[in-house]
């Protein structure tokens, strides 16, 4: 059994209110129910195991508080995540959680009070009887055994990064081995701030994905791309993406196409090699090769360009009881790409020079790349001089 110095052990007490109330506070900062509801569930399991000297149970009442504790956080765990988040400010959804809460806190009472002996006996029931090492009961066990499935099944499936879900199935194997070792000293305060820190931590690094991430397409947003010109160097290569005819497209065939579209381009750009990809904004896109020239990276341009083109965009028919076959469109992209040089020094300079690239693309036939080169650029801008003196 471990032993900590006596004065950490009065100390370690207070830590997990200490660090649920600063994740609680960032939660409700963020509008964020359920890791919320999740830190309240450990406050919960603290206050009670401390209140009721869980630790070291020598009734049967407190043998059934742990046995029901034991199985009541796993369920929560499981059931606020599983739940929609709606905010903190959503006064229906609290009054629906509130209920949820209520109906448990009666349960446990009337378990308290009124359950048969023959039932106490079945709910504190150990997996393996003697033995010293593992201590929750079976119906305890399950429950743990279910929500980790459950979690761990959802990760699996998940599209898209979330911290938090990771943290949900950290926090309930934590949180089992914690209450199965409840009897030392401190061990169930030490776990419990630490389940907490990290649901903080997971508060912070989903808030920064949402807001470097564009929620439709997956891809790095132009917060992230203009974090990425930090420290990159003086050689790289930099090209705008544009759809040909988006604005037509989408007034043709719908915002809902048209996001579909915006989507496969995206899916598309991502696979590309040697550089990242990033959503600049509407239907234009930026592609960012550190330490490459453009004539490197004009194959895989061209290669992405094609790739785009090859790919079908099924349209359904608005008429369901029609008979007709759907419709399918191909998709095409122009692409203007740019290096630093003597006159564009700064990415932001660049990001100028290759959607000059872009526009000559557009203007010559789009569905190709183009190259801006210093010496055009200066030939365009002295002959718009002439044109303007003229």
């Amino acid at each position: 059994m471990l032993k900590w110095p006596q004065t950490w052990l009065s100390l370690i007490e207070f830590a997990p209110y200490a660090m649920i109330f600063v994740a609680a506070f960032i939660s409700i900062w963020l509008n964020r129910m359920q890791p919320l509801l999740i830190l309240l569930s450990l406050l919960a399991l603290h206050t009670l195991f401390t209140l009721f000297n869980l630790s070291e149970p020598t009734s049967i009442g407190q043998t059934l508080m742990l046995a029901l504790l034991s199985f009541l956080l796993p369920l929560n765990l499981l059931l606020w995540l599983l739940l929609p988040e709606r905010g903190v400010q959503h006064l229906g959804y609290n009054f629906f959680i509130a209920g949820l809460v209520g109906a448990q806190a009666l349960t446990v009472y009337w378990l308290m009070t009124e359950l048969p002996l023959a039932w106490v006996e079945w709910l504190t029931l150990p997996v393996m009887a003697g033995q010293q090492i593992y201590h929750l009961s079976f119906a305890a066990s399950l429950m743990f055994l279910l929500a980790g499935f459950v979690i761990s099944l959802q990760l699996y499936l998940q599209n898209s990064l979330r911290v938090f879900t990771h943290v949900c199935l950290f926090a309930v194997l934590l949180s089992a081995f914690a209450i199965n070792q409840s009897m030392q000293p401190g061990l169930l305060a030490w776990v419990l701030t630490l389940v907490a820190f990290m649901v903080l931590l997971a508060l912070i690094f989903d808030a920064h994905h949402i807001a470097y991430t564009d929620e439709l397409t997956g891809l790095r947003g132009r917060r992230a791309l203009m974090e990425s010109f930090m420290g990159l160097g003086k050689r790289y290569s930099l090209a705008m993406v544009d759809i040909d005819h988006f604005k037509q497209f989408n007034d043709t065939y719908g915002h809902d196409i048209g996001d579909k579209v915006l989507k496969m381009v995206a899916q598309t750009l991502d696979t590309v090699q040697g550089g990242k990809a990033y959503r600049y904004g509407g239907e234009e896109f930026t592609l960012l090769f550190p330490r490459k020239t453009p004539e490197q990276v004009l194959p895989e341009l061209d290669r992405l360009r094609l790739a785009v083109a090859h790919q079908v965009v099924t349209i359904d028919n608005k008429d369901k009881k029609s008979k007709k076959a759907p419709k399918t469109v191909n998709v095409h992209i122009s692409m203007g790409v740019a290096e630093p040089d003597g006159q564009h020094q700064t990415p932001q300079q660049v990001m100028k020079f290759a959607d000059e690239g872009l526009y000559r693309a557009k203007r010559t036939g789009r569905n190709r790349v183009v190259v801006s080169k210093a010496k055009a650029a200066a030939k365009t801008s002295k002959a718009k001089t002439a044109k303007s003196k003229a």
